[in-house]
């Protein structure tokens, strides 16, 4: 099965949309961390124009891609600058710990 990672830098105040949404759709594995940066938009009221955001990350199958960004956008879509991005990323190996066995990763 091929995996996807979704990578989506969203405001803070989306956040309990986005994981609802996420719930809603089946999303099987998801981590949230908060993020400092900018991108289109530049916040000039700080000293280096940086913003706080949210990185959301979801490991998906392949197939699973398209809704799962329609999830995220459907939520966070405002059609401002601060809406923020989404990238999706491929995942060679999808590995859960609980099932690791040494000898299977053996190179």
């Amino acid at each position: 099965m091929n995996y996807k990672k979704i990578s989506a830098l969203i405001p803070s105040i989306n956040l309990d949309d986005v994981e609802k949404a996420l719930l809603e759709n089946g999303a099987p594995i998801v981590s949230v961390g908060t993020i400092r940066g900018y991108d289109d938009y530049h916040n000039y009221f700080a000293k280096d124009s940086m913003s706080d955001g949210t990185r959301v990350d979801v490991l998906v199958e392949e197939e699973k891609v398209p809704m799962i960004i329609n999830a995220i956008a459907k939520v966070t879509h405002q059609g401002m600058s601060t809406d923020g991005v989404i990238a999706v990323i491929p995942v060679d190996k999808l590995i859960h710990i609980r099932d690791y066995k040494e000898e299977d990763y053996d190179e």
